[in-house]
């Protein structure tokens, strides 16, 4: 259900967590489609000269796909929205501090993140859920 006195708002966070959560799911997708294990090799070689001790970084590059099907599935649902948005500027956030560390330009990941504290600031307005988006 669109909200009546905010309709603007309301659009403007479907927009957004439709477009990241296809950025969630497409990036999951590479990297099971690759396979995990090459994709995990992959990374672990690139921290390998950082000041992160691997007993920090492999857990979260085996976990990081699956959090980002749930990400991408959770901002869809739509429920309990200012969590899901919250959890995604965590999670946007660490993903730059790793390219941060890297020595890559982090950027992108902190448009994000800006874009994730756009969804918080906004998740007020949305009221388009799994559960109530088609009832009138």
């Amino acid at each position: 259900m669109i909200d009546k006195n905010h309709p603007e708002q309301c659009w403007i966070s479907l927009i957004l967590r439709v477009s990241m959560a296809l950025l969630f799911g497409v990036a999951a997708y590479i990297k099971f489609a690759t396979g995990l294990s090459i994709y995990a090799s992959s990374m672990a070689t690139m921290f390998k000269d950082s000041f992160l001790p691997s007993w920090l970084v492999m857990p979260y590059i085996n976990l990081l796909p699956f959090v980002e099907v749930l990400i991408a599935v959770w901002l869809l649902i739509g429920v309990r929205l200012r969590t899901a948005w919250i959890f995604t500027a965590f999670l946007m956030t660490t993903l730059a501090f790793g390219i941060e560390v890297n020595k890559g330009n982090p950027a992108d990941n902190y448009i994000y993140v800006l874009i994730a504290c756009l969804g918080i600031y906004l998740s007020k307005y949305d009221k388009c859920d799994l559960f109530t988006c088609c009832k009138k």
